[in-house]
């Protein structure tokens, strides 16, 4: 079972280093976890390549070990030095608020979140859509399903019952749902993980990248903003 992330031992990329004074092109804000961050630099995560291809400005809040659920109150701990006390998303959205007024918002999470009960979660992953729609009502929200790419065919619970629940919740009207990684399955991804056999290693990284702007680019150019 995948467990919450290690802490991270760099500072986790929550301070947008890519927004440029009078670029017109639409911004996007990634929330996620360790997947979301990836293994280097902010520039070479998943979230912000993937932005570049589609034409907009990265700004990226990826705390390792945080999800819908963990990083709260069920499974709060401290990430490290820069971040203190971890927090869930819809914990982090407040502040977020202060910094961007995004065009895009990408929810991109769960993977932390196979110890508490399935129900709870998807209590926990509606109210923060919610939270997102209220705080940024003009943006566009894009929910990104929980996958690993050590197993892609393997929907951790969250199987398609689920996420057609979540889709038909009222406060998932107009969300745009992607499940990026399944396209993978049944190809062996072993070469694309670090050494934990969890985590995607910079190939990794672009592989995910490159499937998360094939699901974005299929769902036409409303996407875009």
């Amino acid at each position: 079972m995948y467990t919450a992330d290690a802490p991270s031992t760099r500072p986790s990329p929550e301070i947008n280093r890519l927004n440029v004074a009078g670029d017109s092109r639409p911004s996007a804000l990634f929330i996620g976890d360790s997947y979301t961050g990836g293994t280097g630099l902010a520039e070479m995560s998943y979230a912000c390549t993937t932005a570049v291809r589609m034409g907009w400005l990265c700004n990226l809040a990826a705390v390792p070990g945080t999800g819908y659920i963990s990083g709260g109150p069920a499974n709060r701990f401290v990430v490290d030095e820069y971040i203190g006390r971890s927090t869930s998303f819809a914990e982090r959205i407040p502040r977020l608020a202060t910094v961007y007024a995004p065009d895009v918002v990408v929810l991109d999470g769960g993977r932390n979140d196979l110890f508490p009960p399935t129900e709870d979660v998807f209590r926990a992953m509606v109210a923060t859509v919610e939270d997102v729609r209220r705080t940024w009502p003009a943006a566009t929200v894009v929910f990104v399903r929980p996958r690993l790419l050590a197993d892609p065919s393997d929907d951790l619970g969250f199987d398609d019952e689920f996420m057609a629940r979540l889709a038909a919740e009222p406060a998932a009207e107009g969300v745009l749902f992607v499940d990026p990684i399944a396209p993978l399955s049944g190809t062996d991804t072993s070469a694309l993980l670090a050494a934990d056999r969890k985590h995607p290693n910079p190939l990794g990284v672009q592989a995910i990248g490159a499937a998360l702007t094939d699901s974005l680019e299929a769902l036409g150019p409303g996407v875009r903003s």
